[in-house]
Parts: structure tokens; sequence; C-alpha cells
């Protein structure tokens, strides 16, 4: 069982469930997580949405032997691979309900996105972040347009570029988290915002996500023509010299060498 499943009044929480990988996103959890999302859309059953992981860490991003497994994949392969990503965030996003995210420990490369499409995202001060897909010889791109349109360009570019690890400090000066609490409180404090969301009106909640979803729509668009780019470039970067060598290095536990 990928995700697991627990009801408290008007709140669901949903626990990612592969703690053997730190919770990485692979093809199973994904589909999982979005059959979740279209199957409860319409549900009575709770009005707020609370997201964390198993085991002590959020995620740390796409499963890396999933990427692998990539290099022997056709382009088709590797781009149902890709738009499988593309349908979590557009999914997730436009989720009719307020999502929280509840951020243990850390998250890394895809588990940013699910960040960038919550509503309201919790963590640590010193949680630990990076997209690390330039390290690897990839592309942060099915993450990329969701990502922008919560930080923006310009944040985006720093960190992309660079594949640094920050803080959650400095997620929350970025405007990708929203809140922070002491490791000791964040599962309670994270309860209690809840609580609040849910007290309000279901209706209400709903047409304001739609409310704000739209208007975000016009800061940054994101449709098909973006999301096939996006899904072409990291289906590319599977398959190229330089995704090879990454992964490669990273499961021979040495230093890449790229092709100059």
């Amino acid at each position: 069982m990928s995700l697991i499943k627990k009801y408290s009044g008007e709140i669901c929480y949903l626990e990612l469930n592969n703690p053997e990988k730190r919770n990485a996103l692979d093809k199973i959890l994904i589909t999982e997580l979005i059959r979740f999302f279209e199957e409860s859309t319409e549900s009575s059953k709770f009005t707020t949405l609370v997201i964390s992981g198993n085991g002590g860490i959020f995620s740390s991003g796409a499963d890396l032997a999933w990427m692998k497994e990539g290099m022997n994949q056709t382009e088709e392969q590797n781009l149902e691979d890709a738009r499988l990503f593309n349908k979590l965030y557009s999914t997730m996003y436009s989720y009719p309900k307020p999502v929280i995210v509840r951020v243990d420990k850390g998250a890394y490369g895809g588990a940013l996105g699910l960040m960038a499409c919550a509503d309201i995202v919790c963590t640590t001060p010193d949680a630990e972040f990076a997209f690390s897909e330039v390290r690897l010889g990839l592309i942060p791109a099915t993450v990329a347009p969701c990502v922008v349109r919560k930080i923006g360009i310009s944040a985006a570019r720093q960190l992309f570029l660079t594949a640094r690890r920050f803080s959650g400090s400095e997620a929350l000066s970025f405007g990708l988290v929203n809140f922070l609490f002491s490791e000791e409180q964040l599962a309670v404090k994270t309860r209690e915002l809840a609580a609040e969301v849910a007290k309000n009106s279901p209706q209400a909640l709903k047409e304001t996500k739609l409310l704000l979803n739209r208007l975000g729509s016009y800061v940054v668009p994101i449709g098909e023509d973006l999301d096939e780019y996006c899904a072409r470039l990291i289906a590319a970067a599977r398959t190229s010299t330089d995704g090879r060598e990454g992964l490669s290095a990273f499961f021979e536990k040495r230093k890449p060498v790229w092709n100059d």
C-alpha cells in the first residue's frame, strides 16, 4: 500500500508510504496519488487534506532507480513517465479541497513539486531541500512550471542552476513554505492548522480555491503545450549522455565525468 489514509473529523491525513526508499515517487505511488485526487474530489467524507510522509521524511523525490530504467526505454516510454508527473502536479493543483503538506526532515527534486502545488506547507527551520536534477545530468522540467508559479523565476533560477541544498528557513523566504515549527511541534501545529481550515464553509473553500487557481493561471499560464515541452525535455535527458553518466555515478557512488 503506497498511501495510508486516516480520517479525523473533517480532515483526511494522507501519508506517502514508501519508507524503504524514503517515500520516493515511483510509478505506483504517483498513480495512486492521482487516483486519490480524482476519486476524492467530490467526497463528503472530508473537507481538508493533509499530506505527509511515513518514516520521518516527506520524500526524497523521483525514484532514481526508476529514472535509471529510462536509459533502456524508448522515447515514448520515457514520455509516458514524464507525463505522469505532469498529471500528478496538475491534478493536485486543481484539487478543489484545501491541501496542507507537512514536510518532515526535507524534500528533494520532484517532491518539491508537491509542495509547490499545495495551498499551505509546514516544515521545520532545519529541514533540507534541493532541486538536485542538474547534478545528475537531468533537468527539473516537469516540476519547473508549478515551482516558478509558486516562488517566481528569480528564485527558481538560483535553486535550479546551483542545485544547492537550502533550509526550511530559506524555503520560507522564497515562499515555498508557509509555516515553520519546531520538529517536536510540527505534527501538532499542522493538525491545529488543518482544524482551523476545516472549520470554514466547504463550499466557500472550494469556490475560493477555484478563484485562486484561476488567478494563478493568469500569473503563470500552464497548458498542454508547456506540459508537453517539459515532458519531452526530461524524457530526452533520461537517455542523454549526461543523464546516463549522472545516474550511473550516483549508484556507483562516484563523481560524474561530464561530457564536455
